[in-house]
């Protein structure tokens, strides 16, 4: 398969009647690269996938391969391969029939038509003797996920798509399709384009994250950097910074800010956001982080508050707890503990002032999370 030395997107816009849903899109793909586009619904992932697919045409821009723009050229000649959210397997083809499908109308031998076939089985660990006749419906979820990607990759794309292949499956599913798909990017040497509203999957695979908001980039980087220095709160509360402070800026010591809550607390925060440098003493920000960086143990040294636990839960490696900050309980915290603690205590906690991150003050609503339920530990 032709390998892709660099894809350009330039300017890519996508209208539908008077709404935008993809506007002025740039973005520069090394080949080889693994990117994620990562968003909650509605932020334009989709609709930039199904753009450079040649599902959708363009508003306005270009697209373009290796140097030559391929924006007008039908999808079926891009050399595009692409995996649905919803697999979109035959349902009245076998396992072998779904893969060589797209192979039998081109024109080549037989014999080249089965070893793709057996190489793509292969690569997705489906065995074709124990699953080769079986139909879609008598697979599982991951097992019919595999034979999507099996039927992508049997026709060397020179750029393969996938579109939220993993939101139908269970975790522990999930987990093993993720290892799978990186091992597979990796021996194939492919450029990859993923779509996810799931920051741990875009974390765990990609060499690029692109975060999307309202058809628009918000912030493009490796995963490290947008999750250790995201340039907005949009961006921060989507990769897990949900818990939020309103404090006041005292003065600026090197790379540090000295704050103060409004209940009289001074702390010490860092700042990722471009515009930080004009700020000045007695401005209001808010100051955020993640709940499994604000601990009450091991307790830092710094930054030190009091509240008083309301609910705790246990989340694997240790207990999410909900404090009411002291002096202001309409605050609340989520803190990250290694033991459970009972309710109504008070109970001190800290962060580290480079994981605590400010933020102007602004209207922007918190990306959709999950709630978790909150229960009582069990007491001995």
């Amino acid at each position: 398969m032709e390998k892709i030395k660099k894809l350009e997107l330039q300017g890519m816009t996508r209208a539908f009647g008077t709404a935008k849903a993809l506007v002025d899109f740039n973005l520069e793909i090394a080949g080889g690269t693994f990117v994620s586009l990562l968003g909650p619904s509605g932020c334009g992932k989709s609709t930039a996938l199904n753009c450079i697919a040649g599902l959708l045409d363009l508003t306005a821009g270009a697209i373009i391969l290796n140097g030559q723009p391929i924006h007008h050229i039908p999808a079926e000649k891009r050399g595009i391969g692409m995996v649905f959210q919803n697999y979109a397997l035959f349902p009245h083809l076998n396992v072998i029939r779904n893969v060589s499908y797209g192979l039998e109308n081109r024109p080549m031998p037989r014999a080249e038509i089965e070893r793709r076939v057996r190489w793509a089985l292969d690569l997705v660990h489906l065995d074709i003797e124990e699953f080769g006749h079986r139909f879609p419906a008598q697979l599982s979820g991951g097992q019919q996920q595999r034979l999507a990607i099996a039927r992508t990759i049997a026709l060397e794309p020179n750029l393969l798509l996938l579109d939220e292949p993993l939101s139908n499956l269970d975790t522990k599913l999930r987990n093993e399709m993720r290892i799978e798909i990186k091992n597979m990017h990796r021996q194939l040497g492919l450029t990859t384009i993923y779509v996810t509203h799931d920051q741990s999957e875009a974390m765990s695979l990609s060499d690029v994250v692109v975060v999307m908001r309202a058809g628009r980039i918000e912030q493009v980087g490796t995963p490290q950097a947008i999750y250790d220095c995201p340039n907005s709160l949009y961006v921060a509360d989507f990769m897990g910074y949900s818990n939020r402070l309103p404090v006041q800026i005292v003065e600026r010591d090197g790379d540090e800010w000295r704050v103060q809550t409004e209940t009289g607390v001074t702390l010490r925060a860092t700042s990722t956001y471009a515009g930080s440098a004009n700020w000045q003493p007695g401005e209001r920000v808010v100051a955020v982080s993640r709940p499994d960086e604000l601990l009450a143990e091991p307790l830092p040294d710094t930054n030190q508050m009091r509240g008083t636990v309301h609910l705790v839960d246990f989340v694997g490696k240790a207990y999410e707890i909900l404090v009411r900050l002291e002096g202001k309980e309409e605050t609340q915290l989520l803190v990250w503990g290694q033991h459970p603690i009972e309710l109504e205590r008070p109970l001190s906690f800290g962060i580290r002032p480079n994981r605590l991150l400010l933020f102007p003050m602004d209207d922007t609503p918190p990306a959709v999370r999950v709630k978790t339920r909150y229960r009582e530990p069990a007491w001995q």
